[in-house]
């Protein structure tokens, strides 16, 4: 059997079905299991599972359920490739930027632990341009911040920030994370 706690991360997709609701269902009942599964290895052993679980959604309706069975990490599938379809349209020219993410030879998008950009007495109120530039030393490039204490409000879109203005202020702690492009995901 698979011993899913040894996992670092687990990602459970959509499937195939009828609508949003049958697709999110079967998704939903997967992820609870896996959950119980965790719970139950946890109960048996003292240890914690430590594994990160990662949900694409068909339905935004469905983000509350996730949240409450503990994911943090979800991805809903719709409204992604409607945002990359729209700016497309906009700026044909951006496909070269997709084309280039999405390839086998592109840098990928990593969520990085703070401390690999600043040090601990640079934490606290900082702008965006700050951490982009902190990125830039790195040769990364910051797309954006994930604040930790926000993962659970959907008003602040659980704490990620993607293309906020450069001079977007935050209160970073060690807990918080830069969303960056990158060759590695150190």
């Amino acid at each position: 059997t698979l011993q899913l706690y040894k996992y670092k991360s687990i990602s459970i997709l959509a499937s195939k079905g009828k609508n949003s609701e049958e697709i999110d269902a079967k998704t939903l009942t997967i992820l609870l299991e896996i959950r119980q599964i965790f719970l139950e290895y946890t109960e048996q052993t003292g240890n914690p599972v430590t594994t990160e679980l990662v949900v694409e959604l068909a339905d935004s309706e469905e983000t509350d359920l996730v949240i409450k069975a503990g994911v943090q990490d979800f991805l809903l599938s719709n409204q992604f490739v409607s945002k990359i379809l729209a700016q497309v349209s906009q700026e044909p020219g951006v496909m070269l930027v997709y084309r280039y993410l999405f390839s086998a030879e592109g840098s990928e998008m990593y969520i990085k632990p703070i401390e690999l950009f600043f040090p601990p007495e640079k934490l606290g109120k900082l702008s965006f341009a700050d951490c982009v530039f902190a990125a830039q030393s790195r040769n990364e490039i910051c797309i954006g911040v994930k604040i930790t204490s926000q993962s659970q409000d959907k008003e602040n879109n659980f704490g990620i920030y993607i293309a906020p203005s450069l001079e977007t202020q935050f209160d970073l702690t060690f807990k918080d994370e830069l969303i960056t492009l990158a060759e590695d995901e150190i």
